[in-house]
């Protein structure tokens, strides 16, 4: 009988000893088990191009829905990995998250990562989306049909332009014709008569009329002197 008491005291041991470790075990890993729940994570953005100056609007979700008051992490890098920008959502009830960035990035390509842990010390989960600035300013949509230009840049080089200037010595020969004038004189033979007339000789009169007046003189002078005596 004492032996039937003994066996049925140490099985009612043995039975508490394990209910008191699987309480002890379920208080110690519940918070492992809670935080082993497999989430994901997603994110993307509302157009694959983007120009100069738009929005660029990010959303996603974490699945499952998490506690309220956890965020993500979002940060955009270029496609050399250069933190360009970064900003936060908070995740709403239904595990949903939403923001948004300015698109004033150089031309390329760019990629935004989101981060997400449901809480401080557990590891960190990512998720990624790509995306691409062109530059521009605009674009133009006809017809439900969207065109976009991607900007291209174009290095024109000037030389300086170089000038030349050629002197050339000219020599201006002016070769002026001498004009020979001929005169032909025709001689025409005709008759000529010529008919002598008496011609006077003015020096011979000249010289008779002072010896006149000479001889005159002469008188006079021995007309007086004679009239003297």
């Amino acid at each position: 009988m004492k032996a039937l008491n003994s066996s049925v005291n140490e099985a009612r041991r043995v039975a508490y000893m394990t209910g008191a470790g699987m309480l002890l075990a379920f208080l110690l890993f519940a918070p492992v088990l809670a935080s082993a729940t497999s989430y994901t994570l997603s994110v993307q953005t509302d157009k694959s191009l983007y120009n100069s100056g738009n929005t660029i609007n990010v959303s996603g979700s974490v699945s499952p829905a998490p506690p309220s008051g956890t965020a993500v992490g979002l940060k955009v890098t270029s496609s050399a990995g250069t933190l360009v920008d970064i900003n936060q959502a908070t995740v709403g009830s239904n595990g949903t998250y939403s923001a948004t960035f300015k698109a004033t990035y150089p031309a390329g390509a760019y990629t935004i990562t989101a981060s997400w842990a449901p809480n401080a010390s557990a590891t960190a989960i990512t998720a990624t989306a790509n995306f691409q600035m062109n530059g521009t300013t605009s674009t133009s949509s006809v017809s439900g049909v969207t065109t976009t230009v991607f900007a291209s840049t174009t290095t024109t080089i000037i030389e300086a332009p170089v000038t030349t200037t050629v002197v050339q010595a000219a020599t201006t020969t002016v070769v002026q014709a001498q004009q020979t004038t001929t005169t032909v004189i025709s001689v025409a033979s005709t008759a000529t008569t010529v008919t002598e007339s008496p011609t006077t000789d003015s020096t011979a009169l000249a010289v008779g009329a002072i010896g006149v007046i000479i001889a005159i003189i002469a008188i006079v002078l021995s007309v007086l002197t004679m009239r003297k005596k």
